[in-house]
């Protein structure tokens, strides 16, 4: 067997977010979407319906001709899929941040297919510039899917399994735990019955500094200023939820020490 030289024919493993929006795109591109494997047959109609492609109601029935196998299934289930799946010409690849390039191995040609970006249904991602990190078992894999990257983004990049996962701890940080306070906010605002519209200003102007400094330039607030008077005034308002106070402690506290110490 050996590995496809060109990706024109693509199967899917997982019909949530991810495969969704990659599957779109590849469409967009010109590429044919032959099939989708999912555990939830709702969720496989729902992308069928999307893309017009075929549903495996069972993995180890799946299509054997494609060209590539994209696995978008969650990360702890990587490992245990690969090892489920059966053995085919073309490429196997998993678009996990965290998994490493080896949870594979059971596959001949196989590599990492991942977007740096969030996804939520309903929700368009201009793909042309999601940064695409790419790995392959071998020379002639990595190329192959970076040619199909390049098909979809501006941004492609081959990083290996330790560099990715330090972008996919990053990412936690700036996407997940940022949207996390998002909700903070949220909720304390609906406590007093206030629109947190007003602040959707601040939020589209704090993130558009990344373009024209770094972030430790770009800090302001309380703690930033080392402003005592705010600081214990925030403290007290959070009284009644002792969680947030402990949070409000821990992060002030550590922009505080970048700054002032």
């Amino acid at each position: 067997m050996s590995r496809p030289a060109k990706i024109q024919t693509v199967s899917f493993i997982g019909s949530g977010n991810v495969s969704t929006a990659l599957a779109l795109g590849m469409l967009d591109k010109g590429l044919r979407v032959v099939e989708v494997y999912s555990p939830d047959l709702t969720h496989a109609g729902r992308f069928a319906g999307f893309t017009g492609c075929n549903i495996a109601e069972d993995l180890s029935k799946i299509n054997k001709d494609s060209d590539l196998y994209i696995l978008a299934v969650p990360d702890d289930k990587v490992k245990e899929v690969a090892l489920m799946f059966p053995e085919v010409m073309g490429i196997v690849a998993h678009t996990s941040g965290i998994t490493p390039l080896e949870a594979l191995s059971p596959a001949r040609n196989y590599g990492v297919f991942y977007p740096l970006q969030t996804f939520t249904l309903g929700q368009h991602v201009n793909l042309e510039e999601v940064p695409f990190l790419v790995e392959g078992n071998t020379p002639e894999v990595t190329k192959t899917l970076q040619e199909l990257a390049s098909k979809l983004s501006h941004s492609v990049h081959n990083i290996t399994s330790g560099q990715r996962k330090y972008f996919h701890l990053a990412a936690v940080f700036v996407s997940n735990f940022s949207n996390h306070l998002y909700s903070v906010a949220w909720e304390l605002l609906e406590e007093q019955d206030l629109d947190f519209d007003f602040l959707k200003p601040l939020i589209r102007q704090t993130a558009a500094k990344i373009d024209t400094m770094p972030p430790l330039d770009a800090q302001t607030g309380p703690a930033r200023r080392d402003d005592r008077k705010a600081l214990d005034e925030h403290l007290k308002m959070l009284e009644n939820h002792p969680e947030l106070k402990e949070l409000y402690k821990l992060i002030s506290g550590q922009i505080t020490k970048k700054y002032h110490e």
